[in-house]
C-alpha cells in the first residue's frame, strides 16, 4: 500500500510518497507571491544629479549615490613596500577598482595610458618619488584633474607644504587608519559638486575668479564654460562636438569633466541649459516656447520632462 501526501508549508508544496515499508521521497516547489503592483519595475530616471533632484526626486539617499559612484572609480595605489600595497588594496577594493605600482615611473606610465580617477602615491619611492609624481601630474594637460592624496612617514610641517604646493589633494602621515584615507578619497568626490555649482555661478558673474587652484584645470573649465554658452541655443550640439570645440578627444574630456563636476559632459550641458533657462523664465520677457528654444532643447515636451526633474515643476508653475 503507497500513501500520498501533498503539503503547504510557509511557501513550499511539499509532496511525499510512504509505503509501509518507510521508503519517502519529497520534492519541494518554492514559489513566491506576486501582486499585481510589483510586477513592473522602472529604470534610474535619465536626470543630472545636482541638490536638488536629491531633495526632490532621487529615490536614493545621498549615501547610496555616492557608494555607487566610488565602487566605479579606477584608484592607483603606488607604494614600494608590498606588504602595505597588499593591505591597502584589500581594503580599498571594497569599494573601488584598485590598481597598483611600486614606483613613481611604473605609476607615471599607468597614468598615462589609463588616466585613473584617483592616485593614492607613496612619496619615499625609488626611481620617482611621489613628490615628482605628483608635479609631473598636475603640470600636465592629460592629467591635471586627477587628484592625489599623498602617504609619507615624513611629519614635518615644511614637507605637507611642500606636496599640497605641488598640487596635492590631500596628505596623511604615516601610520594612518585605513577609514580615515577612504573619507578622505569620498570627501574629495563630494567636493565636486561644489566645483560644479561654481562654475554654474561664473556664468553669470566675474569670470576672472578662480574656481579651482591649478591653473590647467581652472582654464579648462572656465573654457568649458565659455564653449557650453556659446552652443546653449544649438540644438545639435553634443559632446563630439564639445570635444572638439575643447581640441580634446571624447574620452579625455568626459575623464575631465566627471572628475571636475562628476557629471558626463553632455548631463552638465544639459545644466547649464537648464539654469539659464531659469534666469529667462524669471526675467518674464519670454514665452515658455520661447525659453525651451533659447536654451537649445529639441522639443517643448522634453524641455518639461527635464525641467520638473530638475527643479520639481514645471516651467509654467516656475
Amino acid at each position: 500500500m503507497v500513501k500520498n501526501y501533498v503539503t503547504l508549508h510557509g511557501g513550499n508544496i511539499s509532496c511525499s510518497s510512504q509505503e509501509n515499508v518507510g521508503s519517502t521521497f519529497q520534492v519541494v516547489i518554492p514559489f513566491k507571491s506576486i501582486s499585481g503592483k510589483s510586477v513592473a519595475t522602472n529604470g534610474s530616471p535619465d536626470i543630472s544629479i545636482t541638490s536638488s533632484d536629491i531633495k526632490y526626486f532621487s529615490p536614493q539617499t545621498e549615501s547610496e549615490i555616492e557608494n555607487q559612484t566610488s565602487k566605479e572609480m579606477k584608484v592607483l595605489i603606488v607604494e614600494d613596500n608590498d606588504d602595505l600595497l597588499n593591505f591597502m588594496k584589500a581594503t580599498l577594493s571594497k569599494d573601488f577598482k584598485v590598481f597598483t605600482a611600486v614606483d613613481g615611473e611604473k605609476a607615471w606610465e599607468f597614468i598615462s595610458e589609463q588616466i585613473p580617477d584617483l592616485v593614492v602615491s607613496d612619496i619615499m619611492m625609488p626611481k620617482m618619488n611621489g613628490f615628482e609624481l605628483c608635479k609631473i601630474m598636475k603640470s600636465t594637460y592629460e592629467t591635471s584633474h586627477i587628484p592625489i592624496v599623498l602617504l609619507t612617514a615624513l611629519s614635518e610641517t615644511t614637507d605637507q607644504s611642500h606636496g599640497l604646493g605641488l598640487g596635492a589633494d590631500d596628505y596623511l602621515t604615516k601610520p594612518f587608519d585605513m577609514n580615515l584615507l577612504i573619507q578622505r578619497i569620498k570627501s574629495i568626490i563630494r567636493n565636486r559638486e561644489v566645483v560644479r555649482e561654481k562654475a554654474l555661478k561664473l556664468i553669470k558673474g566675474d569670470s576672472n575668479e578662480h574656481i579651482l587652484k591649478n591653473e590647467l584645470n581652472d582654464k579648462f573649465i572656465k573654457k568649458m564654460l565659455e564653449v557650453a554658452k556659446a552652443n546653449i541655443s544649438n540644438t545639435e550640439f553634443d559632446k563630439e562636438e564639445f570635444a572638439s570645440a575643447m581640441n580634446v578627444s571624447s574620452s579625455l574630456l568626459y575623464k575631465k569633466i566627471k572628475s571636475l563636476t562628476d557629471q558626463s559632459p553632455g548631463d552638465f550641458i544639459k545644466t547649464i541649459r537648464l539654469n539659464q533657462a531659469v534666469e529667462l523664465l524669471q526675467s518674464k520677457n519670454y514665452t515658455v516656447t520661447e525659453v525651451s528654444e533659447l536654451c537649445g532643447f529639441t522639443s517643448l515636451t522634453y524641455f518639461g520632462i527635464v525641467f520638473k526633474k530638475q527643479f520639481g515643476k514645471s516651467p509654467s508653475e516656475f
